[in-house]
């Protein structure tokens, strides 16, 4: 169909054609007077869409006029996800079964129900049917209101009957895949948090990379609400107390208001986490978040994540209050870039962990479904409107701690590398040796009349942690060479599985996890000098 012959169907059957411009449900212009649309959605880093690569000029119109009433009635992000999705499904295939130009109505017709068709038959093979949804609303929406150009109602009203699965978001959760599903409690969340607190680069970047792992471990957020953070939203409830009581305005976002940042979820933050965003507030006062307008400089609140060089997608549709905003994809870099630049090797995998936000939104629902929390609760804390999309995270909680024996104690020590002190071979060499109050002994609880020698604390202030259990985990802790550190790891390990038996709460079973696998550690390493000397 020629651009003359469309024109001719649009006026003869009243159709309201593509305007030059449009509102979006947000309130913001679009320019829709050419083949690139150029979204005021600043969470993506190169938001337009280009409908010039739809050969076919009437899917080319028909496919715009589906999107601006996306754009105008749901959101700017129901648009651009409808087009992708076209796009990747539908329409990257049009070479592929002669949707091209100057087709007839009915070849036209045909061509396109081989398409879906073909689309479908593949889906169905790869357990992928969810990802048509939206495209075959498309097709729907297109028979409905304009059969004339090529869409078949019959076979709408055949697609409309199909029933599709839901996007099987928990599936990675309920095989507990490696490399997409929850992080290990025990073996790889805590090199996490070790990275954290031994990374002191003053680098800019490397700070947002801290504080964008920070946030996704306490919270569990998408990188969407950390788009639109802004420093203000970090507040100090106790700022004239010694006790510091730290919360996050949260912006909210898929609630269906017009702007993220019209609800807010307040959230509690751990003072250790919460020192990274101090830190990174402080880094961002170097930049200046001063937009030029034709009426001169702006200057905007600035966002907790800045990017340094502006938004280009937000500057080049208006939105000047999100013209510093870090994408969504740039905030989830963040993330990956942390484990690389820590090279924080898996000890499930053996290889760099593969760290991810959706990664540790599944580690925290799973840490606080095993610990008995509700499904309100839960729903509540990731931001959902319902407990449906909760429930995966409770069918997988009795599978998330295995057993642990000496040998997968100590493989498992060497990555993790917890022991940070000294070891002795006597207390003359010892730092406080001299002192009786110094000297540490492990007491078995099983059996308190079992007691071994293990070392001297180094600490010359009074020590608050829970000798001997957390002496392990101190970098003053000076264990002794010849102490029989093979057996402290055995009664500990006996303890951890009695509490596995007589707790269904998991949280009990690996608690000591930590202090295990530094003594494993330990222990390798006298057995490695003993048998050295």
């Amino acid at each position: 169909m020629s651009n003359s012959a469309l024109a001719k169907l649009i006026e003869e059957n009243e159709w309201t054609d593509i305007p030059l411009k449009i509102i979006t449900r947000e309130g913001h212009a679009v320019d829709t007077s050419n083949n690139q649309w150029h979204l005021p959605y600043s969470m993506k880093a190169h938001p337009t869409l280009d409908f010039s690569n739809i050969i076919n000029l009437s899917l080319r119109w028909i496919t715009k006029r589906y999107i601006q009433e996306k754009i105008q009635t749901t959101s700017t992000h129901a648009g651009y996800s409808n087009f992708q999705d076209i796009k990747r499904e539908f329409l990257r295939f049009q070479n592929d079964f002669g949707l091209i130009q100057n087709l007839s109505k009915t070849k036209l017709e045909n061509n396109l129900i081989s398409v879906v068709e073909h689309r479908i038959s593949q889906a169905r093979a790869k357990h992928r049917l969810w990802a048509l949804y939206r495209p075959i609303q498309w097709y729907i929406w297109c028979a409905e209101n304009y059969p004339e150009l090529g869409f078949c109602s019959a076979y709408a009203m055949e697609l409309d009957s199909m029933i599709l699965p839901g996007n099987p978001k928990g599936e990675a959760v309920r095989m507990e895949d490696p490399d997409s599903g929850p992080l290990h409690r025990s073996l790889e969340l805590p090199l996490i948090i070790k990275a954290l607190r031994e990374d002191k680069s003053p680098v800019l970047e490397h700070i947002q990379q801290k504080v964008a792992v920070a946030l996704s471990i306490a919270l569990g957020r998408n990188p969407a609400n950390l788009t639109y953070l802004r420093e203000s939203d970090f507040i100090n409830l106790t700022s004239e107390s010694d006790e510091a009581c730290y919360i996050l305005k949260m912006p909210r976002i898929k609630k269906r208001q017009l702007n993220p940042r019209d609800d807010f979820m307040e959230e509690y933050l751990d003072p250790e986490f919460a020192k990274y965003v101090q830190e990174l507030i402080t880094a961002n006062q170097q930049i200046k978040t001063i937009v030029k307008t034709q009426n001169g400089n702006i200057e905007i609140d600035r966002p907790l994540f800045i990017k340094v060089e502006q938004n280009k997608a937000a500057l080049s549709a208006g939105l000047l209050n999100e013209s510093f905003n870090m994408p969504s994809a740039d905030i989830s870099e963040l993330v990956k870039k942390f484990a690389k630049r820590h090279n924080i090797i898996s000890p499930l995998t053996g290889e760099t962990l593969y760290l991810s936000t959706r990664r540790l939104r599944y580690t925290l629902a799973t840490s606080l479904a095993s610990e008995g929390i509700s499904r309100r609760e839960l729903a509540r804390i990731l931001d959902h409107t319902d407990t449906q999309h909760v429930q995966v995270y409770f069918e997988v909680t009795g599978n998330i701690v295995e057993h642990l024996d000496k040998a997968s104690a100590k493989g498992f020590a060497k990555y993790l590398d917890f022991f940070k002190g000294r070891i002795i071979d006597s207390a003359n060499e010892a730092v406080n040796g001299k002192r009786n109050d110094k000297h540490l002994s492990f007491i078995n609880e099983a059996n308190p009349t079992d007691q071994t020698e293990i070392g001297v604390c180094g600490e010359n202030n009074i020590c608050h942690l829970d000798p001997p259990f957390s002496c392990y985990l101190c970098p003053k802790f000076q264990p002794y060479r010849h102490a029989d550190h093979e057996h402290v790891l055995a009664c500990l390990l006996n303890s951890r599985d009695a509490r596995m038996k007589k707790y269904e709460n998991t949280r009990l079973g690996i608690q000591l996890d930590d202090v295990i696998f530094a003594v494993a550690q330990v222990a390798e390493e006298c057995k490695s000098e003993v048998s050295n000397d």
